[in-house]
C-alpha cells in the first residue's frame, strides 16, 4: 500500500501526469486529462514499425509505454521520479519488451538507438536553453532518418497562477517557437497537429488550439 499511496499522491497534478492502469483501461470512465493523454499515444501508435525501438521519455505513469509497447519491438520508458519508476516498474513488470528507468532527460546518453522517441507534455517543463539542449539529445538517440513526435500546451500565456503552480517553466510555444528549436538540433519538421479539452482527437485543423503535438525527423549533414 505504501507504494500504491506514494503513486496516487504524485498523480494528483491537475493534469499533468494521470494514472491510467494499462491492464484495466476503460475509455468511458476517462476523465478530460485521460482522455486527451490516450489519444496523444494512440496517435503516436500510428507511427510505429514492429521492429521499431522506442523511447517513451517523460513517460510518467507508464500505460503510454505499454501502448507503444502493442505496435514495436522494445520500449524504454524514463521517468525523473524514482518511486514512480519503481512502481510502474512493478505494475508492468510481466511485459519483458518495456523497460523503465529513473532518468534525468538531460543525462540521456544514448546514441542511434531509437527508431522513434516519443516525449509528451515534457518541454514546458524546462527553461529554454535546456529545451534546446533537450532536442539535440533526443537527435543524438536517434537513428538516422528517426522521428521524433512530443508535445506541448500551445501558446499557454505566462500568467502570475501559472508560475505559482510550478510546473512550467516556458511559455508562449507556437509553430515559430517549435521551427526555431527543431532547426536549431538537426530536425525537419513533418507535421504539426492539435488538440483540445473538447475533441481530445489529435488532428490538423483546430479552431480552439490547446496543444500542439509535432512531428519531426532527424537529419544528418552527409558532409
Amino acid at each position: 500500500m505504501k507504494f500504491l499511496d506514494i503513486f496516487k499522491k504524485k498523480l494528483d497534478g491537475q493534469g499533468e501526469r494521470v494514472d491510467i492502469n494499462y491492464y484495466k483501461m476503460n475509455y468511458a470512465n476517462f476523465d478530460m486529462y485521460q482522455k486527451s493523454h490516450f489519444h496523444r499515444y494512440n496517435f503516436a501508435q500510428g507511427f510505429l514499425k514492429n521492429n521499431d525501438v522506442v523511447g517513451d521519455f517523460a513517460c510518467g505513469s507508464g500505460y503510454g509505454s505499454m501502448m507503444l509497447s502493442e505496435k514495436s519491438s522494445e520500449v524504454i520508458g524514463a521517468d525523473l521520479d524514482s518511486e514512480v519508476v519503481e512502481f510502474i516498474s512493478k505494475r508492468y513488470s510481466k511485459n519483458k519488451k518495456v523497460i523503465f528507468e529513473n532518468l534525468n532527460l538531460l543525462d540521456l546518453k544514448y546514441e542511434n538507438i531509437f527508431d522513434k522517441i516519443i516525449s509528451f507534455e515534457t518541454v514546458e517543463h524546462l527553461s529554454e536553453n535546456d529545451i534546446s539542449t533537450l532536442f539535440l539529445i533526443y537527435h543524438k538517440a536517434l537513428k538516422k532518418d528517426g522521428l521524433l513526435v512530443f508535445s506541448t500546451p500551445f501558446n499557454q500565456e505566462r500568467t502570475e497562477q501559472a508560475i505559482k503552480m510550478g510546473f512550467h517553466l516556458t511559455f508562449n510555444i507556437v509553430e515559430d517557437t517549435i521551427q526555431k528549436w527543431l532547426n536549431s538540433a538537426g530536425f525537419e519538421l513533418i507535421d504539426n497537429y492539435f488538440q483540445n479539452y473538447d475533441k481530445h482527437e489529435v488532428v490538423k485543423e483546430l479552431e480552439r488550439k490547446e496543444f500542439i503535438i509535432t512531428v519531426a525527423k532527424k537529419i544528418v549533414d552527409e558532409k
